[in-house]
């Protein structure tokens, strides 16, 4: 698992490079500026998912956390966790 933050500009910028290993990740906005996301390409203003409030969460598995991830938003902060295996994301399927 990888831990880190994100802090947006005015053009879109990487938050975390593609990993064919990861099976999860979570993004959690953490500051008042709204952040737009791009999953497997380069994040776009006025489009795509956008995190808007502090504590609005995303959560991808699968593909679309394997891909890269990028962000726009002058200003805009958020944090993010991953997650390397189906166990660390949910404890009782990996019992």
């Amino acid at each position: 698992m990888a831990k880190g933050a994100f802090t947006g500009t005015a053009a879109s910028t990487e938050i975390v490079a593609a990993n064919a290993y990861r099976d999860g990740i979570i993004l959690q906005h953490t500051n008042a500026t709204a952040i737009e996301i791009g999953i497997g390409e380069a994040a776009v203003a006025g489009s795509g998912v956008k995190l808007i409030k502090i504590g609005d969460t995303l959560v991808l598995r699968g593909a679309d956390a394997r891909a890269a991830l990028y962000g726009i938003g002058n200003g805009g902060t958020l944090q993010y966790q991953t997650i390397d295996t189906l166990s660390d994301f949910h404890p009782v399927l990996g019992t």
